[in-house]
């Protein structure tokens, strides 16, 4: 086997890079699982794990948007089913997807030389939102998974042209919709970046061929009107015959097949974005308008999807059709318990998240991402960033271009969407782990063969090791990051990256609730449901007889000595003949969260201002050095409130 950019010969099949990616791998699944199930249960986690148990214990499982695909769902109840209901189990799928994910840059190795596939595992391995957003029971570490499957598939069919690669890209971009509506924004990146591949394919073909069949004034007048168009160029490839002789354009590219295979997959998937229009007119689009245009748009869309498909070729078209549905039709209908449940996927989860922009929960300022990304990656966005565009500007270097247009084109949609949350910066540190993989990549045998030459003047050996230095500090930032977030402080948001988090407090209370329930000192929980503290206390307490109040019900009517009160402070507290039949509250913080006022009030001026002054210099080395103030944080107090004869062993003080 051949050695690849100096770091080893084959071992038995395998060289030294593959083996070096698995040992990486092989760490990652220990930063991963190690103490998985000790944080507490952060409130979506709580819903994600409680329904995915209803599914294990037999209550069936149907898809709702506002908890995002259904892959999760099915993934936690098999793990229940397997391995038990706990919490480590409930995180296990996402932390073994990403442990999965740093192995995946060896489906890259024929576009990233053997330093930059060794460097992209550690990058993701090492990478703070991908750790710590791998240990945490959302969908981003299946997303992220999909993309580079994807991604993989693409660019091994541009090489070779296979049918495989496009049954692997269309299941995985099904998996990618299974898991999470981020796939629109996604499905619309792939969209655009190969729309602007076909474009440049069709400019050059001619030229690349020495075909004579246009002037060069006819090839560059089809170049400026070929990226808007491209699109619909592969759409109608066989009706074109005569503008594609006119132009040179003898040969389908493979572009061209990935753009139509996208489009006819996710067109039927879209049908809901026919509402934007309506609102952007200031149409109100009500449930009846929904359901007639659902009945129209969606055959429709179908329709034309099949018939693009079965233009561009039939037998291909309907095995990637057939590895599409083969994983989104048993996941949305629950294996045909479920057919409703198909609507998610052509209706309800995009109608349901085009709502949502207005509602923009999180209400994060535009410059979130701008912040916070630097924050945690910088370990990649610096060499990433700079050297892919000095790699796209000046090396014309197209893998840096995908990169950096994923990068990029990810960072627009994201800042632009009504929703800015921290986990969505693992879409953005993704795409930046491999582009300063390949980047160092480039860079690192010409240097090291410089050095081993003993080449190079001065400024050269200064400049490279200032930027191996640098490198350095940022890998034991990103490291000291990492402990920080899943080790030190795990469930208490001195991070902004940890944002609103159930307290440590809550899981030895539930311990003592169990206690008392088993012991039989308590017959019964009383939940108060204001503020959402039905999450996660009904994943800790499921199983047990619980009687979910609001506050009018917490009263002397309701509650018997022999029940265990859950409140937020006060409203026991409030009431002497019902605060006389338990013992003194054990108080504690419900959920926590990063105080924000900070950031949330930068302006331009104040961002200069602070510049200028080195306040935000400050600011920044007093965080990476020390992290967040525990004294600061945001929290919603609750408390408990135990029978007489109870024994209660989590009085604990902060």
């Amino acid at each position: 086997m051949r050695r690849l950019g100096g770091l080893g010969a084959s071992v038995r099949g395998w060289d030294r890079v593959t083996w070096m990616v698995l040992g990486i791998t092989a760490i990652a699944l220990g930063t991963r699982v190690v103490g998985l199930g000790v944080r507490a249960l952060h409130h979506d986690e709580s819903l994600h794990l409680m329904y995915g148990w209803y599914f294990y214990e037999g209550r069936g499982y149907e898809h709702n948007p506002l908890m995002h695909g259904p892959l999760q769902f099915h993934l936690i109840a098999a793990f229940f089913r397997l391995f038990g209901d706990n919490e480590f189990v409930g995180r296990l799928p996402h932390a073994l997807a990403g442990t999965a994910l740093v192995a995946t840059p060896l489906l890259l190795r024929r576009w990233l030389n053997g330093p930059a596939v060794v460097l992209a595992a550690l990058f993701l391995l090492l990478s703070p939102s991908l750790m710590y957003y791998s240990r945490f029971a959302r969908n981003e570490p299946f997303v992220a998974l999909f993309m580079v499957i994807m991604v993989g598939a693409m660019l091994h069919y541009r090489r070779d042209g296979r049918l495989r690669w496009l049954v692997i890209y269309s299941a995985a971009l099904a998996g990618q919709f299974t898991a999470k509506e981020t796939s629109y924004l996604i499905a619309a990146v792939l969209l655009l970046y190969q729309n602007a591949w076909l474009a440049h394919d069709l400019f050059w073909q001619p030229r690349r061929e020495r075909l004579q069949g246009a002037s060069l004034a006819e090839q560059a007048k089809a170049g400026a009107v070929l990226l808007p168009t491209a699109w619909v160029i592969a759409a109608l490839w066989p009706f074109l015959a005569p503008l594609r002789s006119r132009y040179g354009w003898y040969r389908r590219p493979r572009s061209a097949d990935m753009l139509v295979l996208t489009g006819t997959l996710v067109l039927p998937l879209l049908s809901a974005a026919i509402e934007i229009p309506f609102l952007a007119a200031g149409v109100e689009v009500t449930d009846d308008l929904k359901r007639t245009l659902a009945m129209f748009v969606v055959p429709l869309t179908l329709l034309v999807a099949t018939v693009v498909g079965l233009l561009w070729r039939p037998k291909w078209w309907l095995w990637c059709v057939a590895a599409f549905l083969l994983v989104i039709v048993p996941l949305y209908t629950t294996w045909g318990t479920h057919p409703s449940g198909i609507a998610g996927a052509f209706w309800t989860s995009l109608d349901y998240w085009i709502d949502q922009q207005e509602v923009r929960r999180g209400t994060q300022p535009w410059f979130y991402y701008l912040w916070l990304v630097p924050l945690y990656e910088s370990l990649v966005l610096i060499p990433g960033l700079l050297g892919g565009l000095w790699l796209v500007l000046r090396r014309r270097d197209w893998f840096a271009a995908l990169a950096v247009f994923w990068f990029l084109s990810m960072f627009a949609v994201l800042s632009y969407a009504g929703e800015k949350m921290p986990w969505l910066t693992v879409h953005l540190a993704l795409p930046l782990c491999l582009l300063a993989a390949h980047v160092i990549g480039r860079v690192l045998p010409g240097a090291w063969a410089a050095l081993r030459a003993g080449r190079g003047s001065t400024l050269q050996w200064a400049s490279g090791s200032a930027a191996a230095t640098v490198l350095l500090l940022l890998g034991a930032l990103a490291v000291r990051a990492d402990w920080s977030l899943n080790h030190t402080n795990p469930d208490t948001p001195v991070e902004p990256l940890i944002y609103v988090q159930t307290s440590p407090y809550l899981p030895p209370i539930a311990d003592d609730i169990r206690a008392a329930m088993e012991e039989g000192t308590a017959e019964r929980v009383v939940l108060h449901t204001d503020q959402s503290m039905t999450w996660p206390w009904a994943w800790y307490l499921r199983g047990l007889n619980i009687l979910y109040v609001d506050r009018d019900e917490l009263n002397e009517e309701t509650l018997l000595p022999t029940d265990i009160v859950i409140s937020t402070r006060g409203y026991v507290g409030g009431q002497p003949e019902v605060r006389a039949m338990y013992q003194a509250p054990v108080e504690y913080p419900h959920r926590w969260w990063f105080p924000e006022s900070g950031y949330r009030s930068t302006t331009v001026s104040r961002l200069f201002e602070e510049l200028r002054a080195g306040e935000l210099l400050d600011q920044w080395t007093d965080f990476l050095l020390h992290r967040g103030h525990r004294e600061l944080i945001g929290r919603l107090q609750a408390e408990v409130y135990f029978p007489i004869t109870a024994t209660v062993n989590s009085r604990l003080s902060e």
